[in-house]
């Protein structure tokens, strides 16, 4: 990961810090059925139909110009830390970070694996009052993607990083006043870039998958 991508990272997480002061917050809404103030949370997914596929074509011939990847499902683990203002309480603001590292089948031989670091700013609402919550939000961030394939076929090894996207929804329900387990959904998307099977051209081919996933958030 190049040095431009940690001054990113560094300037987020101090404006983040710096804007909600976690410690005030939480003391003023002490007791309160619904907790406000910062939280840590864990989660797991699993992913659900990833795609990554493309046809690089010209007015005469598609058949040597295509990229079709097949990536395995596979298990995502991650971690986030997050705020929910008390004078907004419906809306949520949070770092997350995912892991996944799938399997990749080209021309039907597993050929090695790709690694996915995600690194997310996501902001959601959700309803605050009673002990359920549901929620809707999206993110923006960036993934560092590198494949380690046994054999290239001609696509070669990459370690590249590039700007990505998600939508989430789902539920959180409060097990105690500073736990709750959340259940959710997400649609993820990147870009993965490529040479084409000439290796005479790049292209930026899309990366999506579905997820479902389940975690745990300890407010503090």
């Amino acid at each position: 990961m190049n040095r431009k991508i940690h001054y990113i990272v560094i300037l987020v997480v101090a404006v983040f810090l710096s804007a909600y002061p976690l410690t005030s917050a939480r003391a003023q809404y002490e007791g309160s059925p619904y907790q406000v103030g910062g939280y840590f949370g864990i989660w797991g997914a699993y992913t659900i139909d990833p795609d990554l596929s493309e046809d690089f074509c010209d007015d005469w011939d598609c058949s040597s110009h295509d990229l079709h990847l097949d990536i395995d499902e596979s298990a995502v683990l991650g971690a986030k830390i997050g705020y929910n203002h008390p004078l907004m309480r419906a809306l949520g603001l949070e770092l997350e970070y995912g892991y996944m590292k799938p399997d990749v089948t080209y021309r039907n031989t597993t050929v090695g694996d790709v690694t996915f670091n995600n690194f997310m700013f996501n902001v959601y609402a959700k309803i605050p009052v009673g002990i359920i919550h549901p929620y809707w939000g999206g993110g923006i961030g960036f993934c560092n993607y590198e494949f380690s394939f046994k054999n290239s076929e001609g696509i070669g090894d990459k370690d590249e990083t590039a700007y990505a996207w998600q939508f989430l929804t789902g539920l959180e329900i409060d097990l105690a006043p500073n736990l709750a387990v959340d259940l959710g959904y997400r649609y993820f998307a990147t870009e993965l870039e490529f040479e084409n099977e000439t290796g005479d051209e790049e292209e930026d081919i899309d990366f999506t998958t579905s997820m479902v996933s389940l975690g745990l958030k300890f407010r503090f």
